[in-house]
């Protein structure tokens, strides 16, 4: 490495932009945000232009704005015609160091969810259940609602730039109307604490399997639980829970490098409060821990939508950093 006020070497210049094109170019696996990348390797001369530096120090900002809505701190302008060397102070010359230790952060920080400023959110529909269902509710309702939502982008390229770049899909639930019982309390209490579900590429958190369906690099092409809500005493045994599962053809089984580009969910109400014996289909259910029987009605929504990593790029003329929106089909709520 170049000592300070020396020119800056190629082997320095190259070890930067070889890390921030991973984060912000193609990639692979979990790096990689498929936005374009101004810098290149140099390959010609033992020292970089200012030219050279200047694009790579946009490469750097535009993957630090996506991050955190802001430019680094000490960020230099060159002067063109300038001298460009190492590790001087700022703005009188290139701080490559500096701009090493801001990719490393960079890297680290590389998968965090999309922030304001930097964002979209794209509402995919809503979805209503009007009527009685639980484990007490009129013959032939059964003690659970459900609903399948399929996601689905043009490649697994476009899936895994999405994930990566911060993007996620949400869910929220909620219990309206209907009559004033202690089950409907439960239920609008439930759906109110869980409040959005958000399932992105390391949201929820890794777990310790590759295969456990916790989000989008551990999913699976089985479903998994990755979340799961539980009411209060009496009725803990009330459940709000969303299974994951790929859904690609040929099947992908395990989604560890982010080849999958079609995701599959289940969203289930399941009011489980009711010991075994139960049967809503005769109308006789047995009730647990002497409370009941009672019914869940008024109305169950269930809201779908994505947010996806979304900002303008510098120089203006670079354009916008944007991903896919995924195709969303929210099925109908049944019981």
């Amino acid at each position: 490495m170049a000592g300070v006020n020396q020119k800056i070497s190629k082997v320095d210049y190259n070890s930067v932009q070889s890390d921030i094109n991973t984060i912000l170019g193609t990639g692979t696996s979990n790096f990689g945000y498929g936005q374009p990348v101004l810098s290149n390797q140099v390959g010609e001369s033992d020292s970089v232009t200012v030219n050279e530096y200047a694009v790579l120090r946009f490469d750097i900002i535009n993957a630090y704005k996506h991050l955190y809505n802001s430019l680094p701190p000490n960020v230099d302008a060159q002067t063109i015609g300038a001298t460009v060397r190492f590790d001087s102070v700022p703005p009188d010359a290139a701080p490559i160091g500096y701009w090493q230790s801001v990719v490393n952060s960079i890297s680290i920080n590389r998968l965090a969810l999309a922030v304001s400023g930097q964002r979209v959110t794209v509402n995919h529909g809503t979805r209503n259940f009007t009527g009685a269902w639980g484990a007490s509710a009129p013959v032939g309702s059964t003690p659970q609602l459900s609903c399948q939502v399929d996601v689905e982008w043009a490649t697994s390229e476009q899936a895994r730039h999405f994930f990566n770049a911060g993007g996620s899909i949400q869910f929220t639930s909620t219990r309206t109307g209907g009559s004033p019982t202690a089950q409907n309390t439960s239920w609008t209490t439930l759906l109110s604490t869980a409040g959005t579900r958000i399932f992105g590429c390391n949201t929820p958190g890794t777990g310790t399997s590759p295969n456990d369906g916790q989000n989008w690099f551990r999913a699976r092409n089985t479903a998994d639980t990755w979340s799961n809500s539980t009411a209060s005493s009496p009725y803990a045994l009330n459940e709000f829970k969303i299974t994951v599962q790929t859904n690609d053809i040929p099947t992908v089984s395990s989604n560890s490098s982010g080849s999958s580009r079609r995701l599959r969910f289940f969203v289930y109400w399941n009011d489980n409060h009711f010991a075994q014996g139960g049967n809503s289909a005769t109308g006789t259910p047995i009730q647990a821990g002497g409370y009941g029987p009672d019914t869940v009605d008024g109305n169950i929504s269930l809201t779908v939508q994505t947010i996806k990593a979304s900002g303008v790029l510098e120089p203006a003329a670079s354009g916008n950093f944007e991903v896919s929106t995924p195709t969303v089909t929210v099925g109908t709520i049944v019981n």
